[in-house]
């Protein structure tokens, strides 16, 4: 071979190799923006317009299910999540499945993925409604889940839901509210980095329906198919969360519009 033909077959090899290695460890597909909030929202899986979310941004999932996630820094680092579907049976199998792929270094380190669930990620998994609801944190052994022996205390995570009516639905359903200190090691590792990946579910057992972000055939238990949350130093400049001015309102305004519009024409005649 050729001296230049050997350069050549090199140099696209390195290429390959350098592509290779730039491989995102989640799901470029499903890229999520998390907004800076200036409050720390109550999480009691309530809200109302204009009010503790309106800095967040809105992902839509599966037939009627979405979230909306924001940061703050009160003291600490806070990750926040409102997730909302139209299910509004009480029903004990009814179940949240929130997953985190964060890394051992935190910061701007990315997600490292995997085809398994690693050391550094963590699912936490909320089951039924109101006072029998439970709670668990598992923790990524490098090929499964396990129940974590340590878990978040209440002084950095906060949890609370609510069968109520929000601004992005009308009719009563369940809504779902977490706050987490993401630079808490307890169960080993920063729950979360700057940016990291994220899988969401809720299933509904009256219809034996999951809807999950990003959707099948993502899985809770591969990492590499979470979608990748990116954080920004502003709130959202288009608030999706309806704002205070109602429709109400408006049709007063308009109301004013028109009945000034046909006095003037009046006084023209």
């Amino acid at each position: 071979m050729k001296k230049t033909g050997i350069v050549t077959s090199c140099m696209l090899l390195l290429l390959v190799l350098a592509f290779a290695g730039t491989v995102s460890a989640y799901n470029a597909d499903y890229t999520h923006t998390n907004y800076m909030s200036s409050d720390k929202p109550t999480a009691d899986g309530t809200y109302i317009a204009d009010d503790e979310w309106i800095a967040s941004a809105t992902e839509t999932f599966g037939d009627n299910g979405m979230f909306n996630d924001e940061w703050c820094m009160p003291e600490g680092v806070w990750a926040c999540l409102l997730i909302e579907t139209a299910d509004a049976t009480d029903d004990a199998e009814d179940q949240w499945v929130i997953c985190y792929d964060s890394t051992d270094d935190g910061g701007e380190t990315d997600p490292d993925g995997g085809a398994a669930p690693q050391t550094n990620d963590y699912k936490l998994v909320i089951t039924g409604h109101g006072a029998g609801a439970t709670v668990e944190w598992y923790k990524g052994t490098g090929t499964d889940w396990e129940l974590a022996t340590t878990t978040p205390d209440s002084s950095v995570f906060e949890y609370g839901q609510s069968l109520t009516t929000t601004p992005q639905m009308e009719a009563e359903h369940y809504v779902l509210e977490t706050c987490i200190e993401k630079q808490d090691t307890t169960m080993g590792t920063v729950i979360m980095g700057f940016n990291w990946g994220q899988f969401v579910s809720y299933y509904d057992a009256d219809t034996g329906e999951t809807q999950q972000w990003p959707p099948a055939p993502a899985s809770a238990d591969v990492p590499d198919s979470w979608g990748y949350i990116v954080y920004e130093m502003a709130a959202n400049p288009e608030p999706t969360i309806p704002e205070v001015t109602s429709f109400a309102v408006m049709l007063v305004v308009s109301s004013v519009a028109v009945a000034g519009a046909v006095l003037l024409r009046k006084r023209k005649q």
